[in-house]
């Protein structure tokens, strides 16, 4: 070690984000600021608001547009693997991005 350099030890590592990927706008941001739909082994899909339901999942971001536009683009079905959404959930999804309220976008 060189005189007068000072050695702190190993630094911490970050802390690793996890990434998700919107399936209608194609945004990446972090797990938690993303909504989890999820699909069961029933092939029913709903919002999974903890993240942690069994089932093959998909993210979208809180803008009402992509929720409509996932829909419309038969993104969810794609991501989920799935024939055709239920119309019951189809329904259900596009209530629930209805009442989300769009980001700010950055002026």
């Amino acid at each position: 070690m060189a005189a007068g350099t000072k050695h702190s030890g190993p630094q911490p590592r970050p802390k690793h984000v996890p990434q998700r990927t919107c399936v209608a706008c194609r945004r990446t941001g972090a797990k938690g600021g993303l909504i989890r739909v999820v699909r069961d082994t029933e092939g029913r899909v709903a919002v999974d608001p903890t993240g942690k339901r069994k089932g093959r999942g998909a993210y979208l971001c809180h803008d009402p547009a992509c929720w409509s536009l996932a829909i419309k683009r038969r993104a969810l079905e794609r991501a989920l693997r799935l024939e055709h959404l239920h119309p019951d959930d189809r329904e259900a999804l596009l209530a629930f991005g209805s009442k989300l309220t769009p980001p700010e976008s950055p002026t």
